[in-house]
C-alpha cells in the first residue's frame, strides 16, 4: 500500500469512527440541530452501542474476513437477494404519516370533495396510486391507498435490487469492487422509500437507477441514446425533479461523439429529444383528459410548493414556506443533516479522495465524468431547492440524490485506491458506518408517531 493510499485509508476509517461516535452520542443533542443523527436514538440504547461497537469492529478486522464467493450477474443469486429484499422491505415498512405530503396523499385521494388522482407535482405517480386504490377500494374495500403506496414500494424496492445487482456486475471488474457498489448503495439512508413509503418518490428513485445503468451502458455504446432518454423522460413523468438529471445526457451525447460512437450531433439530439417529446405530450394529455391540463400547471399546481417560490431566498425570507436563507446556519444545518440521513458516508468520503489522492483523478475517464455530472447537478438542487416543510420533513424531496453520488464514490474508489488491500480496507470503513445507521433509520420508521 502506497503512502498516498495509507493516507486516504486512515482519513476514510477516522470518518467512520466519528460517524459511529456522532450516533452513539445523538441522545445528549436536540432533534432540532441534529435531527440527521436522530433515528440512532430510537434505538434501545443496548442495541445502539452494541450495533455502533460491532461497526466500530468491522472498520478494522472486516478487512481480513474471508470473501464469499457469489457473482451478482448469477440469476439465482439476483433473485435470491430481490425476494429477501422484498420480504424486509415488507417486514420493515413505515407506520406513520409524519413525512413531505403523506397525509395529505392519502387524505386527498379517496377525499369524496377531492379525490385526488391528477397533479403536476408528480403526474404519473399520483396517477397510478390514486386508480390502483379505486380498483383496490372496489375489490378489498381498502379505506385509503396506504395498501398500495405499501405495495408499489416495496415492487419497487425489488426491481432496484435487481437493477444494482446487474449494475454492480458491469460495472465492477473484480468481487471487491461489486460489493462496493452494492454496499455503497444499498446501505443508503434513500433505501427508506422501499419500506413502503407513502410519498411519491419509490418509482422515481427505481428509475433514476435504471437511467444511471442505462446511460453508462451507452457510454461505451452497449445500447442506444434513445433508451436511456426514454427512461429519464418517463421519470420526469413521475417526478420533475429528476430534470435535474437532463444535462447529462448533454454530456452522455458528448462523451460518444469523443469516442467515435456517433457521427452525427443532429441524429444525437433527435435520439435524445424524441422520448421526451413522447412523454411529455402523453402527460399533457393524461393531464387535460383529466381537467388538469396546462392552465393548471402555470396556475395552481406551478412548481415550487405552496409559495411558487423554487429556491431557498439569498438575503430574506418572505412567506411562511421559507424557513432560512441561503447563507445561513439554519441551511447550513439542514443540509448537513439531510447529508447524514440520505448518505452520510458518501459526500464527506469523496472529499476525502479529492484532499488525499487528488492526483488520482481519472480526468479523461467519461464514466466518471459522467456520475460526477449527475451526483454535482443533483447535489446543487440538494443546496438550493426550497423545502417547503423544512429540511427534516422533505427529506425524501432530496433523497435521490444520494444514488448517482454513491454510484459515483463506488465507482472512483478504486480509482483512488488501485491497490486491492487499500479498497477492501475502505469499504469496511465506509460501508458498516452507513449501514448502522440505516437500519436505526428504518426501525425508527417502523413505529407508530405521535401526531397520529
Amino acid at each position: 500500500m502506497t503512502p498516498t493510499s495509507r493516507r486516504l485509508v486512515l482519513a476514510l476509517r477516522l470518518l467512520g469512527v466519528g460517524l459511529i461516535a456522532l450516533y452513539l452520542i445523538a441522545p445528549r443533542l436536540t432533534e432540532a440541530n441534529a435531527w440527521g443523527v436522530w433515528p440512532a436514538t430510537y434505538l434501545p440504547a443496548a442495541w445502539r452501542w452494541a450495533l455502533g461497537l460491532l461497526a466500530l469492529a468491522l472498520i478494522w478486522i472486516g478487512p481480513r474476513l474471508p470473501l464469499p464467493a457469489w457473482k451478482p450477474a448469477d440469476p439465482w443469486v439476483r433473485g435470491g437477494i430481490v425476494l429477501a429484499g422484498g420480504v424486509i422491505f415488507y417486514l420493515f415498512r413505515i407506520r406513520h404519516l409524519r413525512w413531505g405530503d403523506a397525509y395529505i396523499l392519502v387524505k386527498s385521494i379517496p377525499h369524496p370533495d377531492v379525490r385526488l388522482t391528477y397533479v403536476w407535482q408528480a403526474p404519473l405517480d399520483v396517477f397510478i396510486h390514486a386508480k390502483l386504490w379505486a380498483a383496490g377500494n372496489r375489490w378489498f374495500g381498502w379505506p385509503d391507498p396506504t395498501p398500495v403506496y405499501w405495495l408499489l414500494s416495496i415492487a419497487a424496492g425489488m426491481l432496484f435490487l435487481w437493477t444494482l445487482l446487474g449494475l454492480a456486475a458491469w460495472l465492477g471488474r473484480n468481487f471487491t469492487e461489486r460489493a462496493l457498489v452494492i454496499g455503497l448503495v444499498a446501505t443508503l439512508g434513500t433505501m427508506q422509500l422501499f419500506f413502503g413509503y407513502i410519498e411519491n418518490y419509490s418509482i422515481m428513485t427505481l428509475g433514476v437507477l435504471v437511467y444511471i445503468w442505462l446511460a453508462l451502458r451507452a457510454v461505451r455504446s452497449e445500447v442506444g441514446l434513445i433508451w436511456p432518454a426514454t427512461v429519464l423522460a418517463l421519470t420526469h413523468g413521475f417526478h420533475p425533479s429528476t430534470l435535474v438529471l437532463a444535462p447529462s445526457l448533454l454530456l452522455l451525447i458528448w462523451e460518444r461523439r469523443r469516442l467515435g460512437f456517433d457521427t452525427s450531433w443532429l441524429r444525437a439530439l433527435v435520439a435524445v429529444a424524441a422520448p421526451y417529446v413522447v412523454v411529455g405530450a402523453g402527460v399533457t394529455a393524461l393531464m387535460s383528459v383529466g381537467g388538469h391540463g396546462l392552465n393548471a400547471l402555470m396556475g395552481a399546481d406551478f412548481p415550487g410548493g405552496g409559495d411558487h417560490r423554487w429556491f431557498v431566498p439569498l438575503f430574506e425570507t418572505q412567506t411562511r414556506w421559507e424557513h432560512y436563507t441561503m447563507f445561513s446556519l439554519a441551511h447550513a444545518l439542514d443540509i448537513i443533516n439531510q447529508q447524514l440521513l440520505s448518505a452520510p458516508v458518501v459526500w464527506p468520503a469523496l472529499i476525502l479522495c479529492l484532499i488525499f489522492a487528488g492526483s488520482r483523478i481519472p480526468r479523461r475517464d467519461p464514466i466518471f465524468r459522467l456520475l460526477g455530472v449527475m451526483a454535482v447537478s443533483y447535489l446543487v438542487l440538494t443546496l438550493t431547492w426550497n423545502p417547503d416543510y423544512g429540511g427534516q420533513r422533505d427529506w425524501d424531496l432530496f433523497a435521490p440524490a444520494a444514488i448517482p453520488a454513491a454510484v459515483w464514490l463506488a465507482y472512483a474508489l478504486p480509482r483512488f485506491l488501485p491497490e486491492i488491500s487499500a479498497l477492501r480496507a475502505a469499504a469496511w470503513a465506509l460501508i458498516p458506518v452507513q449501514a448502522y445507521h440505516t437500519m436505526a433509520w428504518v426501525y425508527q420508521n417502523t413505529l407508530p408517531w405521535e401526531w397520529e
